[in-house]
């Protein structure tokens, strides 16, 4: 279930950093996506220290990686989207 998680990051962050029209905006968008996936292991490894369970950590921080990576992605392709609409940058088909 993890790996399938991890191709559906994967997917929603390429169309995510395809759908930027210049570099500076693909490089925003890699680090949006990182970050978002930084803090979920953040999340996870915080869990782990405040409780007396450490395995709750290494269990918790994959998928809440997986989870706000996603919700980056998605963000990156809304502002894409909302950017394209506004006319600022033209939209990519795919």
């Amino acid at each position: 279930m993890v790996a399938f998680s991890f191709l559906v990051v994967a997917a929603l962050s390429v169309l995510a950093i395809r759908g930027a029209k210049s570099m500076k905006r693909k490089l925003l968008n890699i680090l949006i996506v990182f970050s978002f996936m930084g803090w979920g292991l953040g999340i996870g490894w915080a869990l782990s220290f405040a409780g007396s369970n450490m395995a709750i950590g290494a269990e918790a921080s994959a998928p809440l990686a997986i989870l706000l990576g996603a919700v980056g992605a998605l963000a990156c392709l809304r502002r894409n989207e909302r950017r394209a609409k506004e006319g600022l940058v033209t939209a990519i088909t795919v």
